[in-house]
């Protein structure tokens, strides 16, 4: 019985230096990382995106900001940079003011706001983003590692371009021929079709790819008929590098 009253207290005695040590180690902390999952949940270090399922010429692109520590009672500046070899700000894009980590926040979010331009048409760009040390933060953590991969939690990347990198899910060849993005846009201009809904087959059916390539046909055949009499005409309607006139059909 002696003896295990004296293991209580020492399991007491221990569980209270815990209690005692790890709120203030943890009061200590006070830093900032970067923080943004991708679809699987993991911490990822960048994000390639695209305009061309966009209807509009600007993306915002939230990246979040993680605190490590305690929430403080008074907004606090972050200190954030960007750069790039092949973007230009207010071109190309556009920042926040001064971000500020609002009283009570754990997180907030660095809305970089991208600019749809032509030069995306055949290049892709990227800008870094880099998290610092200032007053207020310190940078307790640099770098996680998942599954062997290791990526920076300091440094965020965003490549953005209006290219396609593969066909979108509802296009079908043997309904509107071969896809290339001339086409697609011209589609989209011509019959006013969100560029986002070729994404989804619900959307774009078989019945709509069917009607697509119907309109499009006597579009394009128009347009060719008004070339050919020295009328004005839209010159999507032919490719841009044979300037043969646009098939619609296999």
């Amino acid at each position: 019985m002696k003896k295990n009253i004296i293991i209580l207290i020492s399991l007491l005695i221990a569980a209270t230096s815990c209690i005692e040590r790890n709120p203030g180690h943890f009061q200590d902390i006070c830093g900032v990382y970067f923080n943004n999952t991708s679809g699987s949940m993991l911490v990822t270090d960048s994000l390639d995106v695209t305009f061309v399922y966009t209807a509009g010429n600007k993306m915002e692109i939230p990246v979040k900001v993680q605190l490590l520590g305690r929430a403080s009672q008074d907004d606090r500046p972050v200190e954030i940079s960007v750069s790039s070899d092949n973007a230009v700000e207010g071109v190309d894009f556009v920042l926040p003011q001064q971000p500020v980590l609002q009283a009570g926040a754990s997180s907030m979010d660095y809305v970089v706001t991208l600019m749809r331009t032509e030069a995306l048409k055949s290049e892709k760009k990227m800008i870094c983003l880099q998290i610092h040390a200032n007053d207020h933060f310190d940078l307790p953590i640099t770098e996680m590692v998942q599954y062997e991969d290791t990526v920076s939690t300091l440094q965020y990347r965003i490549y953005f371009s209006d290219m396609f990198t593969k066909a979108p899910a509802a296009w079908d060849a043997n309904l509107v021929g071969a896809f290339t993005q001339q086409k697609f846009e011209l589609i989209c201009k011509v019959l006013g079709i969100d560029p986002g809904d070729f994404n989804d087959p619900s959307i774009i059916t078989l019945a709509k790819l069917l009607y697509i390539s119907a309109e499009m046909t006597a579009y394009v055949e128009g347009e060719v008929a008004k070339k050919a009499a020295g009328q004005p005409y839209d010159e999507d309607a032919f490719d841009r590098q044979t300037g043969e006139p646009l098939k619609f059909r296999k």
